[in-house]
């Protein structure tokens, strides 16, 4: 019996011992997990607090954000992946205008009359205004619209080469509700609305200057007051001077010359439908805007993780962007000129707490993996791209050394435990890996098979480098101030990074690297790709980062789709649809909405010295 006994009591303490050890185990791994979420919660704080002041290009809170980043690569343990030595990869990008002296306008008529306008009295040059001085004859434009799908031009009929443009803001028979019904759909403005798109269609008219004036519709409901100069920000400027001038200012001449003014002249044209576009006799327009081209140094920042064994000279790239819209002059969806600071906590401060996180992850491992790690934090992302296409053409490590690219942008919103998760078709195996290691995470895979959409992971899909792009999909809060920490689950954040956690290890730790997949577009959500919904798709994709081109310039086209299929390829630059010339991306898009899936339409393209024609039959896109 004392021996039975002696056994039990051995057996006991085992159990007691394992249990022991298992609970401790449990504790320690809760303990961890508790860490990891207050350190993301800390790094999402940050960097999406109003002292980085939306981490706009050109702030200085961009560079805190780079400075904070390249720390915590640092602290992690990450060694420089620069051939300087250095974390930074230091370039510059346009960044709008600055305003300069001089700046006057003033218009002159016969027997030696003039008006005078005072800046930020009767005028204000915008933002994307080019600069420069212009004389020559004024012509009313009416809106400064061209809406073939409306059967309306107001540039039709009318010659305004090196002529200046006087155009009012919106769009013709607004109304006080939204009318789909109606030509341009009453308050629900169209496309014809956004002022660039206004400018763009006076430039390829052959205006030498554009003078917008607010339209008498507008007056009705609220005070007349000039444009902020943010109103009609821009990364890069406008060819000609663009100003927003008084409504007294106009009227001036408007009525000495079609005896009308303003109100009358929107009056006549809402009731016809029909343009009143006239020059304006004896009448000119002289002026001198001081307006520059800025450029701001930003910087990608870069932290690697050495691997070892065979495949050590082989990467495995983890990226975000941690640039965002500054204090919303450019891509805020509120209202132009309205300045408020955008702290993206999810766009994309999530992201790259996710990378930082990732970083500290793995470089804590103790056996190091067999490929190498680079981390990554892309700039001008919301500028299109810009920090993910610099370095795609100055990279740090070979791109053919690079075995995959792994993009988190917008990951901390993650409602009904709902993941989506593109690019599972640009190589074979994705979709297999990614469900294997969702098993046991229980997260709601929506997989993607297209690697082309509206973040840096199309950069290097483009190069032929497998993506993998985990996002928790748009809200409410995109894009505007309300997107704050507050509302970032923590928890849910902590989900996606375990699952990226293992995707990356996966692949780094893998006897033979994935091979890429050409795959044409089947996702919706792949917006860098224009056309999209019911409209007629093209399947070609723009080189965002394109300076100073005269069309629609194509960094590649969508393999099987309408463009690929008629001889278009990637390095052509598209200069007319149809009857329509395109003079840039925004032109293009415009063209493409005249059209709807199977019509077939010729295209014009650029090709070095060559014009190439192609007939095109355009599709709906793939689903």
């Amino acid at each position: 019996m004392q021996g039975f006994r002696s056994r039990v009591n051995a057996f006991r303490i085992c159990v007691v011992a394992a249990l022991s050890l298992a609970l401790a185990t449990i504790a320690w791994a809760a303990g961890d997990a508790a860490k990891s979420q207050q350190r993301v919660l800390a790094d999402v704080k940050f960097l999406a607090s109003d002292e980085l002041e939306g981490r706009g290009v050109g702030t200085k809170g961009l560079d805190m954000a780079a400075d904070y980043i390249r720390g915590q690569f640092r602290t992690a343990g990450l060694k420089p992946a620069l051939p300087d030595g250095g974390y930074f990869q230091t370039f510059e990008m346009p960044n709008g205008g600055k305003l300069q002296e001089p700046n006057r306008i003033a218009f002159r008529g016969p027997d030696g009359q003039t008006v005078e306008l005072g800046l930020n009295k009767d005028f204000i040059p915008l933002a994307a205004s080019g600069g420069g001085q212009f004389m020559a004859p004024v012509v009313f434009a009416g809106y400064g619209i061209t809406a073939p799908e409306f059967s309306y031009d107001d540039y039709a009929d009318v010659d305004v080469t090196g002529k200046v443009v006087l155009a009012m803001l919106h769009e013709p028979r607004q109304t006080d509700k939204p009318d789909p019904a109606a030509p341009f759909l009453g308050n629900m403005d169209t496309q014809h609305v956004n002022v660039g798109r206004k400018v763009s269609n006076a430039v390829r008219h052959g205006a030498a200057a554009v003078l917008l004036v607010t339209d008498p519709y507008t007056l009705k409901t609220q005070p007349e007051k000039l444009m902020a100069f943010e109103s009609a920000a821009s990364t890069r400027l406008a060819k000609v001077p663009l100003v927003h001038v008084t409504r007294s200012a106009a009227d001036s001449i408007l009525k000495q010359t079609l005896g009308k003014d303003l109100a009358k002249l929107e009056a006549a044209i809402d009731e016809a439908l029909k343009p009143c576009t006239a020059a304006l006799p004896d009448w000119s327009c002289a002026g001198e805007i001081g307006m520059v081209q800025q450029f701001a140094a930003v910087k990608n920042v870069l932290g690697v993780l050495d691997g070892a064994g065979p495949h050590s000279q082989e990467s495995v790239v983890v990226g975000a962007h941690y640039d965002h819209l500054g204090y919303g002059e450019v891509g805020s969806t509120l209202a132009p000129g309205s300045r408020q600071i955008h702290n993206g906590a999810d766009d994309n401060a999530s992201g790259t707490a996710g990378v930082l996180e990732l970083a500290r992850r793995l470089a804590r491992r103790d056996k190091p993996l067999t490929r190498r790690v680079l981390f990554m934090a892309f700039t001008g992302e919301e500028r299109g791209l810009i920090g993910s296409e610099y370095y795609v053409k100055h990279p740090a490590i070979e791109l053919d050394q690079t075995a995959a690219m792994i993009n988190l942008d917008m990951i901390g919103r993650l409602r009904d435990d709902k993941l989506i998760v593109e690019g599972v078709g640009t190589a074979k195996d994705f979709p297999a890996l990614v469900e294997s290691l969702n098993s046991n995470r229980h997260l709601k895979l929506s997989l993607v098979r297209g690697g082309i959409g509206p973040s840096d992971h199309t950069s290097f899909c483009q190069n032929k480098i497998p993506v993998l792009f985990f996002w928790t999909n748009y809200h409410e809060d995109y894009h505007k101030p309300s997107d704050d920490w507050e509302k970032i689950s923590i928890a849910g954040m902590d989900r996606v990074i375990g699952l990226v956690e293992e995707v990356v290890v996966a692949l780094a730790s893998a006897e033979s690297r994935p091979e890429f997949v050409e795959v044409p577009v089947k996702s919706p959500h792949s917006g860098a790709v224009v056309g999209g919904g019911d409209r007629a798709y093209l399947g070609s994709i723009p080189a965002f980062d394109a300076e100073d081109v005269d069309g629609a310039l194509l960094s590649g086209v969508q393999p099987g789709g309408p463009a690929e299929q008629a001889g278009i390829r990637g390095g052509d630059t598209i200069i007319r649809v149809g009857d329509l010339e395109v003079h840039s991306l925004q032109d293009l898009t415009v063209a493409l909405m005249q059209y709807k899936a199977g019509q077939r339409v010729k295209i014009t393209v650029r090709r070095g010295t060559l014009r190439v024609t192609y007939p095109v039959t355009l599709t709906t896109r793939p689903q």
